[in-house]
C-alpha cells in the first residue's frame, strides 16, 4: 500500500465530494436511528459540520485496499476506481467509529 496514494486520495476533490455525498445519504437514514450518538452524527453531517464530515473522507481513503486500488503505479491516482458500492460499504463501516469519536452514547458532543 502506498501512503502517498492514500494521501492523494484524501485531498482529491472528486473523492471528497463522493465521500461527503455517501455520508449525507447515510445520514438521512441514521437520523431516525435509536442510538443517540448515531443520530447526533447524522445531524452533524446534515448540518455540514466539517470535522465529522471530513473524518469520513480520511477513513474512506484509509479503507482496506482502497489506496492500492486507486494507485496507478506512476505517482498518480484514479479515484474513479473506488466504486459507489465501495463508498457505501466504507461509510456504513465507519459510522460507528466516527459516532464514537465525536459523540457520547447519549448523543452529547465530546469535548
Amino acid at each position: 500500500m502506498s501512503y502517498q496514494a492514500q494521501a492523494d486520495l484524501t485531498i482529491n476533490g472528486n473523492f471528497t465530494s463522493r465521500s461527503i455525498a455517501a455520508a449525507t445519504q447515510q445520514a438521512d437514514t441514521f437520523k431516525d436511528d435509536q442510538r443517540p450518538n448515531y443520530v447526533a452524527l447524522a445531524e452533524a453531517i446534515l448540518r455540514g459540520q466539517g470535522d465529522p464530515t471530513m473524518a469520513f473522507v480520511r477513513l474512506n481513503a484509509a479503507g482496506p485496499g482502497i489506496a492500492d486500488k486507486v494507485d496507478n503505479g506512476d505517482g498518480t491516482i484514479d479515484q474513479t476506481k473506488v466504486t459507489d458500492a465501495d463508498l457505501l460499504s466504507l461509510t456504513q463501516a465507519n459510522w460507528a467509529p466516527i459516532a464514537d469519536l465525536y459523540f457520547n452514547a447519549d448523543g452529547s458532543a465530546k469535548p
